[in-house]
């Protein structure tokens, strides 16, 4: 019975770090990182604005850039569209309503690959109090050293449309549109 704990033991640490082995974690650099988003005014011109990641992280297998798992959580409170008044409107109760809901965020369900740079990230989305899922189209954009000794960088854009109402933001249409675009850059440091 002792040798078979003991097996038992060594089977389950040799398979904890090969799995510890076989992946690694990837934290977003919030200064080079962004989430980006684009709302039709009045059905004829774009307006932008960014909404700052508080942290995001992105687990990827060794010998692939698809990663298998992502998480991000940003600041609604933070919104710039580069107009203070617009920026008010969209952190009061008629949008984003920040005094109630203060984060948003994604959490991934599921990850597949088109080919060696490209996949669809599906997971949840929750905004305004609400969780709906999403699927992202996204691309990875490279790796390499980063500016600090044994320091390792991975990039990452993803892009998405979303029905502002189904998150229950209804107000203004037209003069902001239902669909919202929505790109998410991530350059991250590894752990």
């Amino acid at each position: 019975m002792r040798s078979f704990l003991g097996f038992l033991a060594v089977l389950v640490l040799t398979t904890l770090t090969a799995h510890a082995a076989g992946e690694s974690t990837w934290n977003a650099d919030p200064v080079h990182s962004s989430a980006n988003f684009t709302a039709t005014h009045l059905g004829i011109s774009h307006v932008n604005g960014i909404i700052p990641i508080l942290s995001a992280s992105v687990v990827v297998p060794d010998g692939t850039n698809i990663p298998t798992s992502a998480r991000a959580s940003l600041d609604p409170s933070g919104v710039d569209t580069r107009n203070s008044h617009r920026d008010d409107d969209l952190r009061s109760a008629h949008f984003f309503d920040v005094a109630t809901y203060p984060k948003m965020g994604f959490v991934s369900t599921k990850f597949v690959a088109t080919d060696a740079t490209h996949f669809t990230a599906t997971g949840d989305f929750s905004l305004h109090g609400q969780t709906h899922p999403v699927t992202l189209t996204c691309e990875y954009l490279g790796r390499g050293p980063g500016m600090r000794p044994t320091e390792q960088r991975i990039a990452y854009t993803c892009k998405t449309t979303i029905d502002r109402t189904q998150w229950g933001m209804n107000l203004f249409f037209p003069v902001v549109s239902n669909n919202i675009d929505l790109e998410i850059d991530i350059e991250a440091i590894k752990q």
